[in-house]
Formats: structure tokens, sequence, C-alpha cells
């Protein structure tokens, strides 16, 4: 019996990456001294802060670089896209009494940040961020702690990602995941698709 569902929240919920580039960008010029190409960037994008500053080269520890990226992201803001189909979904999912969750490797001020920009914060009864946890995805972390916070177990929740670090997480902690334009569990190409894959309890149907 599904209970939750659980998004990644860049990629699905909304689109940073231009924003991102930005302000990585911006980091290899301050911590290397030379800019994070956009080819070093693209196949790297959201695999969290302490494998930035490994994949990157950059002369910091991860907790300076998360304050470095709280301090410049919102100058980036304004390139960040909302997906336009994830209000009505998120409403509809809580109508029917299910939890829901972003889990996501952005730190907890930089995700408040973007989900209140994007009018979604109100969503959620749990945000999953990477300064909550030991280890960002793919590891499981996350997801428990998304599972833990809403009291449910990984057989009564399925996941939406959009990447092999989602998919990764979500499998890691035996949950299921459905890949938005990504072969998982199973598919999706549009989050309003996402009804369509649920087996709801009796009392919401």
């Amino acid at each position: 019996m599904l209970r939750a569902v659980l998004f990644d929240m860049d990629g699905v919920l909304l689109k940073s990456e231009e924003a991102w580039a930005y302000v990585v960008a911006a980091a290899g010029a301050h911590f290397r001294g030379r800019p994070v190409t956009r080819e070093e960037f693209q196949p790297t994008f959201g695999q969290g802060t302490e494998a930035d500053v490994r994949v990157f080269g950059l002369g910091c520890t991860p907790a300076e670089l998360d304050a470095f990226y709280i301090e410049h992201f919102p100058r980036y803001a304004e390139h960040v896209w909302v997906n336009p189909e994830a209000r009505e979904l998120l409403e509809a999912l809580g109508a029917l009494g299910l939890g829901r969750a972003v889990v996501t490797n952005t730190v907890s001020p930089l995700a408040a940040t973007l989900l209140e920009a994007a009018h979604l914060a109100d969503c959620f009864e749990c945000t999953a961020c990477a300064d909550l946890v030991p280890r960002s995805k793919p590891a499981p972390d996350l997801v428990l702690y998304a599972l833990e916070r809403l009291a449910v177990a990984a057989g009564e929740a399925l996941m939406v990602g959009d990447s092999r670090y989602d998919q990764g997480a979500a499998h890691a902690a035996g949950v299921r995941f459905v890949g938005l334009g990504l072969e998982g569990d199973a598919r999706i190409e549009r989050l309003s698709e996402l009804m369509a894959q649920l087996t709801l309890p009796a009392r919401a149907l």
C-alpha cells in the first residue's frame, strides 16, 4: 500500500542547473583560481558538495563550499525554472492523504530558498537535505531519513527522480523508483503522468 511519495528537487520540481552552472563556476574561480567550465560541470550536476570539492579540485572543505553556495546562489536565482505541473500534483497527493517529501543533495538553506521561490514549500511534510545526513545521493541516507520522518516503510513509498543519483539512492533504500525521462521501475515523461503509476490505499480510491 502506498503511503508516501518522495521527490528529487532539481530536474523534477524545478530546474536550477543553469543557476548552479554560474555559482559553481564562481566557486572554481574562488577556490582553485579558475572557473569550473560548463564541460566540467554538466556531467556532475547533482552529485553533492563533497564530490564537488574532490572532482573540481577545489581548495576548500565541503562546509566552506556550502557556505559559498549559500552566500552566492541567490544572485543567480533568476535562472531557476519551476515545473508548472508540480503544485497541482503535490496538492492532489496531499488530498489523498499521502506523505510528501523532497529528497535533495542541496543543503537545507538553499533548498528552502528554492522551494519558497517556487511556491512549493507548503506542499511537503519533510525536506531531506544533504546537511542532515552523513552521505548524499546515491547513498540511501536521504531516502531513509525521509522514510523515518514520514513514518513509512520502504515498501510503502516510491521516489520520483531524473538522475542516476536518485535511482541509486532509491534502490539502495529499497524504494520503488519512477524515472522522469529516465528508465526505472517505471518511467514517466511528465509529472502529470505520475498519478497513473500509483497504487493507492482503499480509503483514497
